[in-house]
């Protein structure tokens, strides 16, 4: 049937509409093209609550439906508007109407999204109440009654537990339709014949509204949960695929002897649930149809699918024989499908998945789908989408074994994806303010297994670092609670929640642990997990007060206080911390004050963030007001004279607070020297109750000989007796990281660096690193800095925060004479060079040693930012890290070097960057030291433009990982171009865009091009918004809609020009800003940000004509318009304005085409001047007097035309005779109109 406008049906609830009706079973059948036609069938099964429903309401946009009937019966009407059909304005329409796009999108754009279809069901079609009709979980009607239902069989009873039950007559609606270039729920990734790019289509996650719906006809709501029958028709090899993408008929195909041998490929298909039929078409050998079905209750969102010429992983092999012997039935079968030729790659990749699988299983609850498999595809964007026992992750994760870096955090993405299953589809929030209990319990589940699998530092590490980063995040942000409802505004909203909330969870966690004396939040979660696989979930929702409830019961204690601050509230405590020895009273007085309250002041804006801000400020996003107190329990350490460490626990109830701690040791202060160090490790092997006071770190380079070649200061005569008269060793707060906060404590600094030596706990000596690593630049932090790094006991990410540490101290400030550069330079020769007296020669790579490697960037990196007195990089830094990068050799190594390669590009541009400025020619004439040392310089220059520029050019005879070497090199040539050094035009940067790249390196050019002064060029910024609405990877778009966002927040914020000189931090130096009494309107504030940007880009006709191009895209999807209206909306002000165009009146020419036939066109002269309309004279019309004696009658009214105009009647006068003329009057003389008729044409109106 034909589609017909609808009114928008209210949407009455954020989370359940009041339909009345509950959605069991829906069964769709899909015959998917890779022409992008897609047909089908969807038929939902419906439970009414009560008998007076009158309509259904479902979402399906992007769809022509066909037919639809209810209980076989068509329904009295159908309403269906699909917000597509809306989107196109009258011709003249521009950006300015941005708004009224918005208004007409809009309610699809709502989470959840508006229906789209509205079914009236047939008058005929009665809903009565009546024996039970029992709908089993896999589908089918049948009727039974509850005196008919054998109780007492087992079997009986148990399969009932799975069905549904109405009291009322069921529904069946039956939906055919079709639906065309469903860009928001598919993604089909194909290319042009001998692209080499295997055909492929994928269902796209994420959360925004409507994706499902886009596909088929549904329910488009997390909370619409229901059993599925899937049934999907598809090409059956490569070649029906490639047939139907270019259209080639099966006798073309049949007639061409050349087949290629990969078109026979069978495609595979993969979707969630236990297959049910795989069968061939009867009709069509070239079609093949795969039926499954979904048991479990699941949304329409968590319903997708893969298809494609994909290669199975079974990674179940990799099972241990153990486990399968614990799990046994509870053994889920696990894979992983990939494009061909990549299957060695997976193997490598999701090796760590299936022991994550079984520790889930074994640990908490068995996995709730019938199987779990990951299915790696081209062009899906960063995130992996989570379907029903489907994880569609991008083939851009996949590495080998000869790739070191991206290991551990693509485990870490796999592992989560695999902990959504529990948590985010099997359960969810019961309402979206409970999305950080369902999404933090999945990520804290998954952080505790990479903590198995890295070991204990690693995850401590990782804890400290996460809760760094949000310290400097959570600032003027929603809390956590409020984000949840928040996902679909801006993508950060979801990483923030992903960050946070586990952490909230782990110091939850700590502290239940130091009540009860372990911890308990992850048995919590296996409990809620164990409920929802045994049914005992309702609905497995899972909110905030049914977490609360479990970890109350098992803590005895409310934990409401906590949710308030750390759920429901935002930002972090930030302490800053005094102490002092009272030797009258043995105690240490401390006073603990809290700051975040007092620096609410207006931050600038970053151009990283600022379309978050953005995005937040127009959909009334609000930051929770800031907490002036944190409160609860505190654990302070206290290393005393002895070396014992003592606990302390303190309550924070205000904002400052003051306490007394007790001092215990009585006995002399267990020195620290080198002598005394060696004494008490010899006294410590026949004492083990000395072992914790001798335990020390960085003892190395301590022979006199290494002391010298080295350069290592030590503790000076009176640094010895500050230490020595000290009454305790450190003091550390928040020992068992039970608060997420910055701490600032007063205490020296040789206090840090017994701390960073003596304390065990990583997080702890990263502590002490940050707190040295700003002292000023000297021997004596350096030497300690210097000597972490060189020990191999230390973490590795402790040793490569010493190196990052010694930065500061490659300086000459108060004498340092430049002693962290000779320090780094010193280390990376004495563990990766060969030095034969003053020869030095850098060995091949190793990468055997992979803590080493790490280490090995780092130093790189740290070389790189060493500037000198003048903010420029000294040379024989430039020339080290040139030597490396000329002279590295891998040939000896099993490992790719292409990140180390990557690093030495980066830190070698990041050096040339920093240089000083020349002077004049003419002011330097006759001093040949300066222009002997700029001709150096220059000579220098070159040389490394050749090197940066060759490696740009190796990936076009030899591909490294990912294009990683042509990548980088163009960033950096980038880097150097906008800072005057080597000229790069666009078009060098332009080639590596075209389609049929890589797509990282595409995207990589494409963010050199938004990097740039892309709205000076028209063309170029025509081409770069084409393309962000054209491109056919969702990936590519993706980046270059964040890339253009960033491109506006820097002319927005005033960043409008780089040049050359680079200052100590590496920053480039902006020039031509905006005014001083502007400037702080636009960097602080949103507003004025985008009043600057309406300013300097209002008037840009490019980019208003590319902007609004990309808006009439007829391919651009929901999500694709949504971003290009947002650009609209920051750039132009929305006028309610229309055009309207009116023909101009033109002159008509006459002529006679004989037999009475005239023929009438304009002349296109226009007329200007007004003329009187012509009307024909006609004869009077005379009214005779009434003969005597007639009763006067009711006549209708006549209408004289002569000469003399007639008197006008009044209204409500018809009915009165006209006054009949005088007698004596002469009649009026009759007049005739001629017409003369002749060859001539003449002009008329």
């Amino acid at each position: 049937m034909d589609a017909m406008q609808v009114d928008q049906v209210p949407n009455t609830s954020p989370v359940v509409r009041s339909r009345h009706y509950q959605l069991i079973n829906q069964k769709v059948d899909l015959d998917i093209g890779f022409d992008q036609l897609i047909k089908g069938t969807s038929h939902l099964t419906i439970f009414p609550e009560h008998p007076d429903v009158k309509a259904i309401v479902l979402n399906a946009r992007q769809c022509r439906i066909k037919n639809i009937t209810v209980n076989g019966h068509k329904p009295d009407s159908v309403a269906y508007a699909d917000p597509c059909d809306t989107l196109s304005l009258h011709t003249d329409a521009s950006v300015r109407q941005h708004h009224v796009l918005q208004e007409k999108l809009g309610p699809a754009l709502t989470s959840p999204p508006d229906p789209e279809l509205v079914i009236i069901l047939p008058p005929d079609l009665k809903i009565e109440k009546h024996e039970e009709v029992v709908i089993p979980a896999a589908g089918g009607v049948k009727s039974t009654t509850l005196e008919t239902a054998n109780t007492n069989n087992a079997e009986a009873a148990e399969g009932l537990a799975d069905t549904a039950v109405s009291r009322y007559t069921p529904l069946d609606v039956i939906i055919e339709f079709e639906s065309i270039h469903s860009r928001d729920a598919l993604h089909f990734a194909t290319g042009p014949p001998g692209s080499g790019k295997w055909p492929h289509v994928y269902s796209r996650g994420g959360y925004l509204p409507g994706r499902t719906s886009s596909l088929f006809p549904c329910m488009d709501s997390l909370y619409y949960r229901c059993t599925w029958e899937i049934s999907i028709t598809g090409p059956r090899t490569v070649g029906d695929a490639l047939q139907q993408m270019t259209g080639e008929s099966k006798s073309d195909q049949d007639s061409n002897k050349e087949s290629r041998a990969y078109e026979a490929k069978e495609m595979v298909f993969i979707c969630p649930g236990e297959i049910t039929d795989d069968v061939v078409s009867k009709t069509d050998s070239s079609r093949r149809t795969v039926s499954y079905a979904i048991t479990q209750n699941v949304s329409a969102q968590h319903i997708g699918f893969a298809i494609g010429p994909f290669e199975k992983v079974d990674l179940a092999t990799f099972r241990e024989a153990d486990k399968l012997e614990l799990l046994q039935e509870n053994a889920a079968p696990i894979a992983a499908y990939c494009l061909p030729g990549r299957k060695n790659e997976v193997e490598n990749t999701c090796l760590p998945t299936t022991e994550a699988l079984d520790h889930f299983a074994i640990t908490h609850a068995p996995y709730p789908f019938a199987s779990f498999s990951y299915c790696f595809v081209d062009d899906h964007p960063e995130r992996p989408a989570s379907f029903a026992g489907l994880a569609v992750c991008s083939s851009r994760m996949l590495y080998p074994e000869t790739v070191i870096d991206p290991a551990q955090e693509v485990t870490r993405t796999l592992v989560q994806a695999l902990t959504t299953q529990w948590l985010g589809v099997h359960i969810i929030a019961k309402q979206p303010e409970d999305t950080w209990v369902v999404l933090g319990s999945a990520m804290f589940l998954a952080e505790l297994f990479m903590k198995d699998l890295c070991g204990n530092n690693e995850h401590r590490f990782r804890m400290k670092q996460m809760s760094d980063r949000i310290c400097q995040l959570d600032h003027q942000r929603p809390s956590i609670w409020d984000m949840g409802a928040l996902l679909h505004v801006d993508p950060s909203e979801y990483e923030f929640l992903a960050l946070k909330s586990p952490l909230v969870l782990y110091i939850l966690d700590r502290r239940i642990a130091k009540t009860i004396g372990s911890p308990k939040i992850s048995i919590n979660i296996g409990k809620f997990m164990s409920k929802a696989r045994n049914e005992d979930l309702k609905d497995n929702l899972l909110s905030t007060q049914d977490f609360c409830k479990m970890t109350e019961k098992v803590l005895h204690a409310s934990i409401d206080d906590f949710i308030n601050q750390w759920v429901k509230g935002a930002g972090c405590p930030r302490f800053i911390a005094e102490q002092r020895f009272n030797k009258k009273k043995l105690v240490i007085e401390m006073s603990i004050r809290q700051t975040q309250a007092e620096n609410t002041s207006d931050t600038d804006l970053d151009p990283d963030t600022f379309m978050r801000d953005v995005r937040e400020e127009v959909h009334g996003v609000w930051a929770a007001p800031a907490q002036h107190v944190f409160t609860g329990a505190m654990t302070i350490r206290i290393h005393e004279a002895d070396g014992t460490p003592y606990e302390h626990i303190i309550d924070i109830k205000e904002a400052v607070t003051k306490v007394e701690v007790p001092y215990n040791t009585k006995y002399k202060r267990l020195k620290r020297s080198k002598k005394q160090r060696a004494k008490n490790a010899a006294r410590a092997e026949n004492d083990d109750e000395q072992e914790a006071l001798v335990y020390c770190l960085g003892d190395v380079l301590q022979s006199e000989e290494e002391i010298a070649a080295w350069r290592i200061t030590e503790w000076s005569e009176e640094h010895e007796q500050v230490m020595n008269s000290e009454s305790y060793e450190w003091i550390r707060l928040d020992a068992d990281f039970e608060w997420i906060s910055s701490t600032r404590l007063g205490q020296p600094g040789h206090m840090f660096a017994s701390q960073l030596q003596q304390d065990r706990d990583v997080a702890a000596q990263l502590i002490s690193i940050q707190h040295i690593a700003p002292y000023n630049a000297g021997g004596l932090i350096s030497s300690i800095l210097v000597r972490t790094m060189m020990d191999h006991r230390y973490f590795h990410g402790i040793r490569t925060a010493a190196a990052q540490a010694l930065v500061r101290h490659a300086s000459n400030e108060n004498g340092a004479d430049m002693i962290g550069l000779f320090h780094l330079r010193k280390a990376f020769e004495e563990l990766h060079c060969t030095v034969d007296g003053d020869t030095v020669m850098t060995r091949p790579n190793d990468f055997s040693d992979q803590l080493a490697y790490f280490l090995k960037c780092s130093m790189i990196e740290a070389m790189s930012k060493i500037r000198d007195d003048d903010g420029a990089t000294p040379r024989s830094v430039k020339e080290f890290l040139l030597d490396k990068l000329k002279f590295n050799d891998n040939s000896q190594n099993e490992f790719s070097d292409a990140h180390y390669v990557s690093t030495l590009l980066k830190g070698l541009t990041s050096a040339l960057l920093a240089q000083g400025k020349k002077p004049a020619e003419e002011d330097m004439e006759d001093d040949i030291e300066q222009l002997t040392y700029w001709a150096q310089e220059e000579a220098l220059e070159k040389t490394c433009l050749e090197q940066i520029d060759r490696y740009r050019r190796m990936d076009e005879w030899t591909s490294s990982y990912q294009n990683l070497y042509s990548r980088t090199a163009l960033e950096c040539q980038a880097r150097l171009s906008s800072a005057g050094i080597g000229g790069f035009s666009p078009l060098h940067f332009l080639q590596y865009a075209r389609p049929g790249n890589y797509e990282m390196l595409r995207s990589s050019a494409f963010d050199i091009l938004a990097s740039a002064d892309l709205f000076a060029n028209g063309q170029m910024l025509q081409m770069y918004v084409h393309n962000m609405v054209a491109s056919t990877s969702p990936y590519v778009r993706e980046r270059l809609r964040g890339a253009f966002g960033k491109a506006l927040a820097r002319k927005a914020l005033g960043y409008n020009k780089a040049v050359a000189a680079i200052g100590p931090s590496d920053a480039l130096m902006v020039e031509g800003g905006a005014a001083p009494e502007n400037d702080l309107a636009r960097r602080t504030s949103v507003e004025g940000a985008l009043d600057a940007l309406k300013k300097e880009l209002g008037d840009n006709h490019a980019l208003k004509t590319a902007l609004w191009k990309g808006l009439n895209f007829p391919e651009a999807g929901y999500e694709d318009a949504r971003v290009m209206m947002e650009f609209c909306q920051m750039l132009y002000t929305a006028q309610d304005d229309a055009k309207v165009s009116l023909p101009l009146p033109r002159y008509w020419k006459m002529e006679m085409e004989g037999k009475g036939k005239i023929k009438f066109t304009k002349n296109g002269r226009v007329r200007t001047k007004r003329m009187e309309r012509w009307q024909p004279k006609v004869k009077n019309i005379i009214t005779l007097p009434r003969p005597s004696g007639q009763a006067e009658k009711t006549k209708p009214l006549k209408l004289s035309f002569g000469k003399r105009q007639s008197t006008s009647m009044q209204p409500g006068s018809a009915a009165t005779t006209p006054t009949p003329p005088p007698a004596a009057a002469p009649p009026a003389p009759r007049t005739f109109l001629k017409l003369k008729v002749g060859r001539p044409s003449v002009g008329g109106q």
